[in-house]
C-alpha cells in the first residue's frame, strides 16, 4: 500500500478533544551539501492533549503559518490533518515514526480557515533581514 499523501484521520474518533500545551520546538531546514544547519524556518512542533490518545502528541505547522499563542490547556482544533509515517532504522531493527502534520491550529468553534489569504501571506521570517 502506497499512502503518499498521508492518512487524514477523522479528528473526533482519533484525537477527541484536543487542549494546546504550546510550543515544543522550531525545525530548522539542513543544507545538506554544506552539512549544516540553517536559519531559515522549516516548520513549528506544537504539543496538544488527546483524550483518546490519553496523552500528548505533537503536530507539525508549516513555517508560514504564524506562532501560536494560545492559553494553556485551551480547547482547540487542528485544520486538515494528516498523519504520515516513517522508517527509522536501527540495526537491523526499523521503527516506524509518525508525525501529525496540519495546515493550522485554530481554538475550538473558530469559524473557518482562508486558505486564500495564507497563500498570498508573506512566509515567516521574510523582511526581517534589515542592514
Amino acid at each position: 500500500m502506497n499512502l503518499k499523501a498521508g492518512i487524514k484521520p477523522d479528528q473526533t474518533e482519533t484525537f477527541g478533544t484536543l487542549v494546546f500545551m504550546g510550543l515544543a520546538r522550531e525545525r530548522m531546514y539542513y543544507d545538506r551539501e554544506k552539512g549544516e544547519r540553517t536559519d531559515k524556518l522549516e516548520s513549528r512542533i506544537y504539543n496538544l492533549g488527546s483524550s483518546i490518545q490519553q496523552g500528548q502528541i505533537e503536530v507539525t505547522l508549516p513555517d508560514y503559518i504564524d506562532l501560536k499563542e494560545y492559553d494553556f490547556m485551551s480547547e482547540v482544533e487542528l485544520v486538515h490533518p494528516r498523519i504520515t509515517a516513517r522508517a527509522q532504522v536501527n540495526g537491523t531493527f526499523a521503527n516506524i515514526i509518525y508525525t501529525i502534520v496540519a495546515e493550522d491550529i485554530k481554538p475550538l468553534g473558530q469559524k473557518g480557515f482562508d486558505k486564500k489569504a495564507q497563500e498570498n501571506k508573506e512566509p515567516v521570517g521574510a523582511g526581517v533581514d534589515k542592514k
